[in-house]
């Protein structure tokens, strides 16, 4: 073919490739739609025609496969990632070849073999999603020998290896969300190397069979003979999840539980197959990009000397310093560390919580009290800031970062954004704030229904955001509040429709007509039990169990959560709960010769009203009062308990300002004693089902005090369930 005729052949060839980049780019910047797939195939049958014409058949042969690939897009056979990936890996060879073949070269068979190896790989590709809906393969594992559990052996184990994959997890996340983080593939693959060889040892094959096994696939990522396809998170990803299941099952044989049946089949098939095909789109263009002659570098070329550059220099970076001056540096930077069962821990800080309480018996004693001797009083003084640090240090050492608990969420957001089909920006701040283990233990279920329902009613469909970005944000926020800490909760979706769960409610029988309420006593039918408005039912949500589940939990620690939302822009949940659940700092106030405790967060202010702030309802005298422009009820504690109190009238009573969602309430009590930090003591049989009380203490004085929870007393003063 003379060059006349190349130079013909390569004007008709330019725009129609330039076309086709254009929008192989944009299809790849968003989620492809079925008008970007005619975009692509367009320039495709133009080029297919051209090439017909020169009788160049192999080019003829890589289009159809395009073509094959860009149908599965459609008809979501496979990702728009994943399918888009193998398109421009195969439209590169296309191009590459096309260059050489207008200066009067080209390999036509080193073509056809890059072409056959990303065949292969799409192939593996179909496999694996084949393999994921193959049918289940339970097993329950044999029990450990009794003298490695006698000996400690498990129960290490059992902590290591979930330590181990909780760092597995967020080193996933991070690579998923920046691939070019190489090193934390060595991360990964150490952690699975221990639990392979951990596992052995003590005599669990199936743990070690599957450490084993994602070793092999991190080795390929690690000697670059396999790319971060989207398909080898998702097997990663689920390697993690069997393997914690796994352990969970370990736990109840330990335990001498009926131990839950673990599916492992779908795992074992599909990472076979995984296995079995080593080389990535990305690997093969590359090949292709070597076997170019007589060329000089353009820009594909230049951007991939420029990352082997850059991940050479990264490499250079996370390479441990092997002179005397690098290891001083990682000498001083190792701490040595002691673990200890949480039980000990659990002990100790009760034996604290008993030391706070003696000593407060003690400095409150009478006869202590009027002793004249400063002497005594010093010594008491110094006691008494010993215990208080002694108390803060074992709290503190039970006081952990949430953001191990932000972690899970951001898994838990990856594989909702993936099955409801939406893109979903997740943004975490705070996640250093420290809480107490027992809230760390206990607020993941909560978050996570609160996160569930954000992607699924409140983040609508990219085509159904308006003005608004395709991508939704949902936005998780943890900080201090005095001796409280506040979690946020914020989505930019569609919002709470008011008249819509409000008419919800009616259908239920929970308000009748027309009822003045406000928009967050609205909010709150959305907690109850089996409360939805849900016109589906998904496997993600719609059962109107997980709120109820959150209301149940925040209440249990002792905390309250308030709800807005406006429609069209989004709503924000705030939960506020104690740092610790084992010691709070409360209002000591009698009502006759009874002695209750209000927790401190739950108090909004202390007054006693005047006559003219007492209004009347329904021939009642002082069934209310008036604060700052608001009625405000008031509630009498010695009504509620039959207690006989010293002081009846509010206004040489006083009044405990008190909020539930977004109303106030007044309590009324005899005096208020004095602020106390509380140890927090359950309730026996006797008495756990006292209304509107959440548990008891000892007072300085030995008397008995009950913690009220205000929650709870208005809940049941309102259904009249107090008796």
């Amino acid at each position: 073919m003379n060059e006349s005729v190349l130079a013909e052949l390569e004007q008709k060839l330019q725009p129609i490739r330039d076309k086709l980049n254009e929008s192989l780019l944009e299809a790849d910047l968003r989620e492809c739609k079925l008008t970007d797939l005619s975009d692509i195939m367009l320039p495709f049958d133009e080029l297919t025609a051209l090439y017909h014409a020169q009788g160049w058949q192999d080019f003829e042969t890589a289009i159809e496969f395009c073509y094959q690939i860009l149908g599965d897009i459609a008809t979501e056979h496979v990702s728009h990632f994943t399918g888009l990936s193998y398109v421009l890996a195969v439209y590169e060879l296309i191009d590459q070849l096309t260059d050489q073949m207008l200066q009067g070269g080209g390999d036509q068979g080193r073509f056809h073999e890059f072409l056959d190896k990303i065949k292969v790989t799409f192939k593996g590709v179909e496999n694996i999603k084949a393999a994921l809906a193959s049918p289940d393969q339970m097993i329950v594992q044999d029990p450990p020998p009794h003298d490695i559990v006698e000996d400690g052996s498990v129960s290490d184990f059992i902590n290591e290896v979930s330590e181990g994959l909780e760092a597995v997890e967020a080193n996933l996340m991070s690579l998923e969300g920046d691939p070019a983080q190489l090193p934390l593939v060595d991360h990964i693959f150490r952690v699975m190397h221990t639990i392979k060889g951990t596992s052995g040892f003590l005599g669990m094959p199936t743990i070690g069979k599957i450490g084993h096994k994602t070793e092999d696939i991190l080795s390929e990522i690690r000697d670059a003979k396999r790319g971060l396809d989207p398909n080898v998170f998702t097997l990663l990803f689920k390697s993690v999840d069997t393997l914690k299941n796994l352990i969970a099952q370990l736990v109840e044989l330990v335990e001498g539980k009926t131990p839950r049946p673990v599916n492992i089949g779908q795992f074992f098939t599909a990472l076979e197959v995984c296995h079995a095909n080593l080389v990535s789109p990305q690997d093969a263009a590359a090949m292709m990009a070597q076997a170019k002659k007589d060329r000089g570098p353009g820009m594909s070329e230049m951007a991939a000397a420029m990352a082997e550059e850059e991940e050479s220099e990264a490499g250079a970076a996370a390479e441990p310093s092997k002179g005397p001056e690098g290891a001083q540096k990682a000498t001083g930077v190792i701490q040595e560390m002691l673990k200890v069962p949480a039980e000990r821990l659990d002990e100790l800080a009760k034996l604290v919580g008993e030391m706070v309480v003696a000593l407060s018996l003690l400095t409150q004693n009478p006869t202590v009290a009027e002793l004249e001797d400063r002497g005594i009083h010093a010594q008491l003084d110094h006691l008494d800031k010993i215990t208080e640090s002694l108390r803060d240090k074992v709290l503190g050492i039970r006081m952990f970062p949430i953001g191990t608990v932000f972690t899970k969420l951001s898994r838990q957001v990856r594989d909702l954004s993936k099955k409801s089909g939406k893109m979903i920006h997740l943004e975490l701040l705070g996640a250093d704030t420290l809480v107490d283990k027992s809230i760390i233990d206990n607020i993941y279920a909560p978050l996570m229904h609160l996160v569930r329902n954000s992607i699924d009613h409140g983040i609508e469909p990219a085509g159904e955001r308006g003005d608004k970005p395709e991508q939704g944000l949902v936005m998780i926020k943890a900080q201090h509040l005095g001796d409280a800490i506040e979690i946020e909760i914020k989505d930019d979706g569609k919002g709470l429709d008011v008249d819509r769960i409000y008419a919800k409610a009616e259908e239920r029988g929970l308000v009748k007509g027309k009822e003045n309420l406000s928009e967050q006593e609205i909010f709150s039918f959305i907690f109850m039990p089996g409360f939805s408005t849900a016109k589906t039912v998904t496997d993600i949500s719609g059962r109107g169990v997980g709120m109820d589940v959150v209301r149940k939990t925040v209440e249990s620690l002792r905390g309250k959560i308030d709800t807005e939302s406006k429609v069209g822009v989004g709503t924000r949940f705030r939960l506020k709960l104690p740092l610790t659940t084992s010691i709070i700092e409360g209002l000591v106030i009698s009502v006759g010769p009874s002695r209750f405790i209000m927790p401190i967060l739950d108090v909004l202010l202390t007054i006693t009203p005047t006559v003219q702030d007492l209004k009347g309802v329904q021939g009642k005298e002082d069934q209310f009062f008036l604060l700052a422009g608001e009625m405000v009820p008031i509630l009498r504690l010695y009504e509620l308990y039959k207690i006989e109190p010293h002081i009846k009238n509010p206004t040489q009573a006083v009044v405990v300002v008190v909020a539930v969602g977004k109303r106030k309430y007044g309590i009324l009590v005899d005096e208020l004693l004095h602020r106390q930090q509380i140890v927090i003591q359950p309730l026996g049989d006797r008495f756990k089902n006292l209304k509107g009380i959440s548990g008891g203490t000892i007072l300085g004085d030995g008397r008995v005090g009950l913690i009220l929870d205000p929650v709870s007393l208005i809940q049941n003063q309102q259904l009249g369930a107090t008796d």
